[in-house]
């Protein structure tokens, strides 16, 4: 299940391993984190084990009991809706700080991944529709990073916490949408990041800011409408 671990920075590996794996969902809310399993799975000792879970503690994925161990933290509706507010206000900030900074080629080669799925008329069965539909996560995800990544590391860290955050019950929102509404329901999304990136390319700060704060604000709206169903 695991990747033997052969680095120096066994901690903050460790760390990375067991988080893509809870924001992937493989490992679910309110799953024990079993501190020898984990070891023997990677090929280290526990120490740097028990130290990757209480940075994971730190930053909200898991929950340690000291009587009966480590879970996987499930985050709660209040939360995900606190997270996300606070995920809008900043992101705006962040355009307001970097728009006249960001790289016109990076947000054309973004925008150009958008029109591709965009322009999709026809898709031939239910596993290319998945596949399309997670190139869409991949690329809203790398776009959204980028433009935290434009903001000083000291800051870009923790706001990329916090959209880190989110990523797990985005992800299942994603596919919960397809199953219920089809590939057709992600036109609208796809629009509303390429009228965002076509904003940035023109410098057009309030209307970036109105883009990316609906583009923010909808997908909080659509989880939490479907939060029971998610999680």
């Amino acid at each position: 299940m695991f990747q033997k671990v052969k680095y120096n920075s066994l901690n903050e590996l460790i760390y990375k391993e067991i988080k893509e794996k809870i924001i992937d969902n493989e490992l679910k809310p309110n799953e024990k984190l079993d501190i020898d399993y984990l070891s023997a799975s990677m090929g280290v000792s526990r120490t740097p084990v028990t130290n990757a879970l209480k940075s994971l503690q730190k930053d909200g994925y898991v929950v340690i009991h000291p009587r009966s161990g480590s879970y996987v933290r499930e985050l709660t509706q209040k939360e995900v809706e606190y997270i996300f507010d606070f995920r809008q206000v900043l992101e705006c900030e962040i355009i307001r700080k970097v728009i006249g900074e960001l790289s016109q080629e990076q947000l054309q080669e973004f925008r150009d991944k958008f029109e591709t799925l965009l322009n999709i008329s026809h898709v031939e069965n239910d596993i290319q529709v998945r596949e399309l539909v997670k190139s869409f996560f991949v690329i809203e995800i790398e776009f959204h990073e980028y433009l935290i990544n434009a903001c000083p590391r000291i800051i870009g860290t923790e706001i990329m916490n916090l959209m880190d955050l989110t990523k797990r019950i985005r992800k299942l929102h994603v596919f919960h949408k397809l199953k219920n509404f089809g590939w057709e329901c992600f036109q609208e999304e796809i629009t509303v990041h390429i009228k965002l990136i076509e904003s940035l390319l023109a410098k057009e700060l309030e209307s970036s800011i109105q883009w990316i704060t609906r583009d923010i604000c909808k997908t909080k709206e659509e989880i939490l409408e479907s939060y029971q169903e998610l999680v």
